[in-house]
């Protein structure tokens, strides 16, 4: 849904970086047709970065799915601040990876928050919030294709507020906070002596777009699972060898 407003650029990250961007989703064709002055970034705190987005003069700056510290050069470059959208129920679950973490740990919901950035991580005044269910079938990218549905419609319900000043902002419990940490491609790796409701949860947190969960084998053969199925107790699993 459009939010009726003027975009005055779009940065994303630089190609360069694609690999270590598990979601990552190219704009250049969507751009291209909209005539919006377009960024690729390596590093938010690179000068030249904090430069650009000082000459387009932004009234708010709006921030989706960036891993990277946003610096306060930036914070502070539009009047109406930064606001972003986090991909869990904050204050829970700030920090990395929070969908791999909300499978990983079995849960049955969870939600995206809209809110003002801050120095700390993902410790900013709340604005608003959208819940989702997670359902046994759900993966990693299930749980985006909800994402990709809410969060427009958060921040379309939200941002007349933020520009009349008028938004909520809510403070963040710290009695009720909690951090997700960062995955690697490392951390992919299947331990098999966990319950099988457990192994279930960690291959569907790691479906692609994610890189897939993985099992050794024999002559350092690596089992690499993008599809499981907890059935009877019974674990049926789909593959490839690499």
């Amino acid at each position: 849904m459009g939010v009726g407003k003027n975009v005055v650029g779009i940065f994303t990250v630089h190609d360069d970086l694609r690999p270590k961007i598990a979601d990552f989703v190219p704009f250049d064709e969507f751009v291209g047709s909209t005539g919006v002055p377009f960024f690729k970034v390596k590093s938010t705190k690179d000068p030249e970065t904090v430069r650009q987005v000082r000459e387009l003069r932004p009234d708010l700056v709006v921030v989706v799915s960036w891993s990277q510290i946003i610096p306060e050069d930036i914070l502070n470059a539009a009047p109406l601040g930064c606001v972003g959208i986090h991909y869990s129920l904050l204050p829970a679950r700030r920090g990395g990876a929070p969908l791999s973490w909300a499978l990983i740990d079995g849960l049955a919901r969870s939600g995206i928050t809209l809110f003002y950035y801050d120095a700390g991580i993902d410790t900013g005044d709340i604005i608003a919030q959208k819940e989702f269910e997670i359902a046994w079938e759900d993966t990693v990218k299930t749980l985006l294709d909800k994402i990709m549905l809410l969060a427009p419609d958060l921040l379309a319900e939200n941002v007349d507020l933020i520009e009349s000043g008028c938004a909520p902002r809510i403070k963040q419990d710290e009695s009720q906070a909690s951090y997700t940490r960062p995955r690697k491609p490392a951390d992919s790796q299947i331990d098999w002596s966990r319950p099988l409701k457990d192994v279930y949860n960690f291959i569907r947190a790691l479906a692609p777009p994610y890189p897939s969960a993985f099992t050794m084998m024999h002559a350092d053969k690596k089992l690499v699972i993008h599809r499981a199925r907890l059935d009877g107790g019974k674990l049926w699993i789909e593959g490839f060898i690499e």
